[in-house]
């Protein structure tokens, strides 16, 4: 993320100079020009950044521990809805289509 908000810098960077060599006050064209060339510049950090990700994920993913994680919240998620009240069935259904907790769940 760090990487991503210099690159992002670097971006309105590449806009300020060009305002600043220009005498005049660059058209909204020039602007989303200078723009589009710098979020170009950038995809190919983006990308390793997303490879980077990802492969944390599957490695993650992989342990032993974080399957003994991910079913320990499986079960206490179907013990609480059967707590609830919900019928075995219906706790069943609930726990398969909640998605396991993630990072940018946390953010919301």
């Amino acid at each position: 993320m760090q990487n991503l908000f210099i690159a992002a810098l670097l971006g309105f960077s590449t806009l300020s100079q060009a305002q600043a060599q220009s005498p005049n006050k660059p058209t909204p064209e020039q602007m989303q020009t200078t723009l589009d060339a710098g979020m170009v510049s950038m995809l190919p950090m983006l990308a390793r950044m997303s490879e980077v990700q990802m492969e944390a994920q599957v490695k993650f993913a992989a342990r032993p521990e974080t399957a003994e994680r991910i079913a320990t919240f499986k079960k206490n998620l179907f013990d609480a809805l059967r707590s609830k009240g919900f019928t075995a069935e219906q706790a069943m259904q609930i726990t398969n289509s909640t998605p396991l907790p993630t990072m940018s769940a946390l953010g919301k």
